[in-house]
This record gives C-alpha cells, structure tokens and sequence, in this order.
C-alpha cells in the first residue's frame, strides 16, 4: 500500500509542473516568417521525361516513321528541357536515320491539362543518298492519359524545313517541377 501511496504523492505534486499549452488559432497567430528556401539550380541532370512515338514523312521521300526521344536536363527553368531525339524511318528501299539534341520549350508544367512546346535543335540525317547536319523545328503538345502518361501529337521539320514528319505518341513525365 505504502508504493502506491508514494506514487499517488508523486502525480499530485507533479500535476502543477503538467499544465495544458494555451491554444492560439491559426489566424490570430500573425503572420509567419518567410521560409528560405533552397535555390533550385539553374541546370538540372536526370531523366525528365521519355517519348515513344510513330508517324510519317509526308513529303519529299514519304515514309513511316518510329521514334523517342529522352529528357536529359533542365536548362534554367524546368520547362526548358535538352532532349536527344532519334527517328527511324521506313518503308522505302532506302530507310532514312534522323538524331538530333534540341532544346525545348514547354509553356506549362508537367501536371497541366495541356502542355503545347515549341524547340529547335541541330540533327544528324541519313538516308543512303543525303547525308548531312540541318537545323531542326519541334511544335507539339500533350494531353493527359493518365497521372504519368501523355498523349503527344508533334510535328517536326528536318532539312531547313524541306521534310515534314508528324507523329503521334506516348510520353512519360517524371516531374521536374
């Protein structure tokens, strides 16, 4: 008896000690001091999207086409994106070859509702007779499929705008934002 009469002594003693936290809501709180936050970094490495798609070339030298392309890095914001590009194109005696390194960019977030870009690039062409380096355009835009997955339509013009190709895919978004 005499242990349990030592702990009730304890309780009663230590009870002025435990007082409750006066509570203050939210809004009378004032306000809070800005948080500093880490800069981001004006240069970003990692994998920011992937692209698989397929199309055609619809003028000079007709033919499908299959391609992808990678987002490798940030540049400055993470809607200014460097990709490689790679295309394959077939159904001709001669099959053709375009890789390009573009820079594009893209006039919303990764979680918008509809992400319209715009680049341009410097890309590589073979095709059995042209073999050259030409600047390159990219317009396209996305739409949702999933939380991860766009649709993308993007048209892209090769050969200082002598080759048309349009083309219709899949892209994947890891978020840089």
């Amino acid at each position: 008896m005499r242990c349990w009469g030592w702990i009730a002594v304890a309780f009663a003693t230590a009870t002025p000690a435990a007082t409750a936290q006066e509570f203050v809501p939210p809004d009378r709180r004032g306000p809070e001091p800005p948080r500093e936050q880490a800069p981001r970094p004006s240069v970003a490495l990692g994998v920011f999207g992937f692209t698989t798609r397929f199309g055609a070339q619809v003028n000079r030298d007709e033919q499908g086409v299959v391609g992808s392309t990678v987002d490798i890095m940030t540049l400055g914001s993470p809607q200014v994106r460097l990709r490689p590009s790679f295309e394959l194109g077939f159904g001709r005696t001669d099959n053709s070859l375009h890789a390009a390194l573009e820079v594009v960019f893209r006039f919303q977030p990764d979680d918008a509702e509809a992400i319209p870009y715009v680049g341009t690039g410097l890309g590589f062409y073979d095709d059995g007779t042209t073999e050259d380096v030409w600047p390159n355009l990219v317009l396209g835009f996305e739409l949702p499929l999933r939380r991860t997955f766009n649709w993308l339509i993007e048209y892209h013009a090769l050969d200082r705008l002598g080759r048309h190709r349009f083309l219709v895919g899949l892209a994947t978004r890891g978020g840089a934002n």
